[in-house]
């Protein structure tokens, strides 16, 4: 079992436990909440739940506010209409052509010879029509796939930042990993967040965040950037040249800092905004231990005066 299938089935042990439906949405809380990617998340379902308390719906949305899905506009409907057209396609034109060849099949046994030529006719030109019904399925079938790779990236994407999720990101660092072996991760803390909301209240935590979501994309592509947890974001440095990914990071600490963010209210300054960021690479272990080592470098960064990168040192000495 995958550890992906072990989290799956622990999420609906856990919603029988909270007796809290297998809804979607749900199951995507107690995924999110099992897979432990995300402490500050995890640390606030564990207070709510502490001492056996059951969760209640009030607060599965508090934790974790609805994402509006990309079916809400009919997009569900239009898929299951077009997946149903193209199975009855499907079966029409291989049901059809085999009940016609077995049944052509036994006149052939026992057919006259000035009949065999018509029967061999009709069974080509029976074929020439499956095949092109089969045709037509199989483009009906790729533009099925694309629709539904389009909704499966919309689906991962976060609605505050338009960046793809943690679950998105996860995928995108496993899928690394297993083409060229080796990769390297950064993660990204913004230094005054929490004086940000203390302060401004959390409607100001959302511009920061998406401010600084604007810089990191911008400043580290070709890398891909996504949010990791609530509070963070993760970038992927696919390629084996760690000190170019470095030098992105650190242009995006430089062009952060320079934003000049104010007030919506008062147009007022806000104050500088900073980026910490800890980068890590993979050396053989496992994701999780990859970003772990990351999270704790940016901590460090953070500790040490913040709007800095902090990198692994390329070799770790033995003995």
């Amino acid at each position: 079992m995958s550890m992906a299938d072990g989290i799956g089935a622990r999420a609906l042990r856990f919603l029988d436990a909270q007796k809290l439906d297998h809804s979607p949405d749900h199951y995507a809380f107690a995924y999110r909440y099992l897979k432990g990617v995300d402490r500050e998340f995890s640390d606030a379902v564990d207070r709510e739940i502490e001492g056996g308390v059951r969760l209640r719906e009030e607060a599965v949305r508090t934790l974790m506010p609805e994402i509006v899905s990309p079916f809400a506009d009919g997009t569900f409907d239009r898929l299951t209409i077009q997946l149903l057209e193209l199975l009855t396609k499907v079966a029409s034109a291989t049901g059809g052509l085999n009940q016609d060849l077995t049944r052509t099949a036994a006149e052939l046994v026992s057919a006259e010879p000035q009949q065999i030529q018509r029967l061999v006719v009709f069974m080509i030109e029976r074929t020439a029509q499956a095949e092109s019904s089969l045709s037509a399925a199989l483009q009906q079938a790729q533009v099925l796939r694309d629709t539904l790779n389009g909704v499966r990236e919309e689906m991962g994407r976060d609605p505050l930042t338009g960046l793809p999720g943690w679950e998105a990101m996860v995928e995108r660092l496993d899928a690394c990993l297993t083409a060229i072996g080796h990769c390297s991760v950064a993660v990204v803390d913004i230094d005054q967040l929490d004086e940000f909301v203390a302060t401004h209240g959390p409607a100001m935590r959302d511009r920061v965040l998406k401010a600084a979501a604007m810089t990191l994309k911008d400043a580290c592509a070709p890398y891909q950037v996504g949010r990791w947890g609530d509070t963070s974001f993760l970038t992927v440095i696919d390629e084996p040249d760690l000190a170019t990914g470095i030098a992105r990071l650190e242009s995006a600490c430089a062009e952060m800092a320079a934003r000049h963010l104010k007030m919506r209210e008062t147009d007022e300054p806000l104050g500088q905004v900073t980026l910490s960021a800890g980068v890590a690479t993979s050396r053989g272990r496992l994701p999780r231990d990859v970003t772990k080592a990351a999270v704790r470098l940016s901590r460090k960064a953070r500790k040490q005066g913040g709007n800095r990168v902090l990198a692994e040192p390329r070799l770790i000495e033995i003995g």
